[in-house]
This record gives C-alpha cells, structure tokens and sequence, in this order.
C-alpha cells in the first residue's frame, strides 16, 4: 500500500531559480504566445457561438455561422492551426 502525500509526516519542497539562454527565452515566450493565441481564439468562438444562439430568428446566415462554429469546435487544433499556418511551427511544443 504506498503513501499519499497527506499522509507523510513531512513535507518537503524544493525552490530551484533558472536562468534560461536567450534562445531558451525565445522558445517560451514563443510558445507562451501560441497558448494564449489559442486560448483567445477558442474562447472569441465560444462567445460567439453563445451570441448567435441567442438570435429568435432562424435566419440562415446565423445558422450556417452556428453549424460552421460548431464543427470548428469539435476539432479545434486542426481549424485553428489550419486558418494560422504559422502554429504549425516544428518550435511550438504541444505541451
């Protein structure tokens, strides 16, 4: 039976400080970039989507906007990165 964490009695932690090379800084900041870009983007469709939802009128232009905005949603990596060539970058880390 092994320990949780809760149940030692000691906890111990480490504080490390890096210091990254400047191309390491390059490479964070370019991935901290794409994250947020993506967060942006998935959340502007959802607001988006949520908008539409609330038009009474079937008018089809929303609902072509709706349906396309839901299929976007379902696979968000590929529609996102489809439209944005450049998040296919070999840098950007997925993780």
């Amino acid at each position: 039976m092994s320990k949780t964490m809760a149940k030692l009695p000691y906890h111990y932690g480490v504080k490390v400080r890096v210091f990254p090379s400047t191309e390491q800084k390059r490479l964070i900041k370019h991935n901290s970039d794409a994250c947020r870009f993506i967060y942006n983007e998935m959340n502007g469709m959802n607001r988006e989507l949520f908008m539409l939802k609330q038009v009474k009128l079937p008018i089809a232009v929303v609902q072509t906007r709706i349906e396309t905005l839901k299929q976007r949603l379902k696979k968000p990596s590929t529609g996102i990165s489809n439209i944005h060539g450049w998040l296919n970058d070999p840098d950007l880390d997925s993780l």
